[in-house]
């Protein structure tokens, strides 16, 4: 796994800055074309299988066009997959076999393949992508949680160092010390916190 330090997004081409600001498996400098393209990097930053990803890092070309994808993708199968985002520039037919070629897996994502409640998770997350936690505090998450199984996040609140509660149980779930389901409904009080297995 790869862990990098969290890292602010450049401003884009069209001098937009796109929220949030933070990332933490980006290799390289983290610069969207779109807050399409950032949310998908926000989930990308949430994946478990994700060790690292980076922007817009290699060109295809067809012998007349050249296209810069939005992403590559190293994942945990050991393949690297190249993302591209529609519906910001045109995505010329021939990238899919350009990508194969090269031996690396092509991916199209459009606005429908990111799903609302978990990128709103990611979101929240990543706006602690800068906390760093001390040995303390993460111990004490973890041995409680190696105790009890799992517990609920009110509980972990309640036993975590008052006001930097929260960004101590975000920055560990970032950083896939800990996991809570994503995927099903916003985060909240009855959310159940688990330690890691990855």
């Amino acid at each position: 796994m790869i862990i990098g330090q969290p890292r602010q997004a450049e401003v884009s081409s069209h001098s937009q800055v796109f929220h949030p600001l933070y990332t933490v498996y980006c290799s390289g400098i983290p610069k969207f074309r779109s807050q399409l393209a950032r949310d998908a990097a926000c989930l990308l930053d949430v994946d478990e299988t994700v060790e690292s990803w980076s922007c817009q890092p290699m060109s295809f070309s067809d012998g007349s066009d050249v296209h810069l994808p939005d992403f590559a993708v190293e994942r945990d199968d050991g393949q690297t997959y190249v993302v591209d985002i529609a519906g910001q520039l045109p995505i010329p037919s021939w990238i899919a076999q350009a990508v194969q070629l090269r031996g690396l897996r092509y991916q199209l994502w459009t606005e429908q393949d990111i799903p609302p409640i978990k990128l709103r998770n990611a979101r929240d997350l990543l706006r602690y992508a800068r906390f760093e936690t001390s040995l303390a505090d993460r111990l004490a998450v973890l041995i409680a949680l190696k105790e009890a199984g799992s517990l609920r996040l009110s509980d972990i609140i309640n036993m975590a160092s008052g006001t930097k509660a929260v960004p101590i149980i975000s920055a560990m779930i970032l950083h896939r010390q800990i996991t809570i389901d994503l995927d099903e409904q916003l985060i909240g009080p009855d959310s159940v916190i688990r330690c890691s297995e990855y």
